[in-house]
């Protein structure tokens, strides 16, 4: 994972970098011309993965107050129903998905980090035991 995408909060820079191999995983199995059900399975993992990050994270903003917390909450919800329509194409064997098409519906990854950041700066800078 590329540097200038941690946040400082190990959990969520460890769910971003899990994030990031299952999308890259996606684009290989399409580039290989994997069987539909493999791709399937991979985007279905990757929907997993997201929406345990965003639970977790949208508890964080919660407990902590984070008064960004509807405009990040719908970004999350943007970004499932983005998976949700690409898992729901990778049910039909006979849909080939281009490669340089999921690498722009995978562009949202850099928006999550983007969104996570701003959260780890506010809560660094508003709860205690986080502070440095």
């Amino acid at each position: 994972m590329d540097p200038e995408y941690l946040t400082g909060i190990d959990e969520i820079d460890t769910q971003h970098k899990e994030i990031e191999e299952v999308a890259a995983a996606v684009i290989e199995a399409v580039e290989a011309r994997d069987k539909w059900h493999i791709v399937h399975y991979i985007v279905v993992r990757l929907y997993e993965l997201l929406r345990f990050h965003f639970t977790v994270e949208e508890a964080m903003m919660r407990i902590t107050g984070f008064p960004e917390i509807e405009e990040h909450k719908r970004v999350h919800r943007e970004m499932l129903t983005t998976v949700e329509r690409m898992k729901s194409a990778t049910l039909d064997p006979n849909l080939g998905e281009d490669s340089d098409i999921l690498k722009k519906q995978f562009s949202f990854l850099s928006h999550i980090v983007d969104h996570d950041k701003r959260l780890a700066e506010f809560m660094v800078a508003n709860v205690s035991h986080l502070k440095k």
